[in-house]
């Protein structure tokens, strides 16, 4: 995690920004119910639409590690013929919620 970047963003409010990572971080959790059903289904569209979005909110937080996951399968050729491990991404996402409690106290 980007901690300058994170305080950048908060503008002085911290606990907002905190409060609005965890909303990242649920929304993510929900969206993420529904995409091994996408990658079983070969229905790649919808999931790069989500991934797609998932970079940008963890972009606004700092949240590099995330960042670069997505942006490594993102793409349609990457996603389709290596697949996208939830597992990895679940495991960097709770990282990022744990990182982002611990600053912001």
């Amino acid at each position: 995690m980007n901690a300058a970047n994170f305080h950048k963003m908060a503008h002085g409010d911290i606990a907002g920004l905190r409060d609005l990572a965890f909303d990242f971080f649920n929304d993510t959790r929900r969206l993420m119910t529904g995409w091994m059903a996408m990658i079983e289904a070969g229905n790649f569209g919808p999931l790069r639409e989500d991934l797609h979005r998932c970079k940008g909110g963890a972009s606004i937080f700092g949240l590099e590690r995330l960042v670069a996951l997505i942006g490594a399968h993102e793409s349609p050729r990457v996603l389709e013929t290596r697949g996208f491990d939830l597992a990895a991404f679940e495991h960097e996402l709770s990282a990022a919620e744990s990182a982002v409690a611990e600053m912001a106290g």
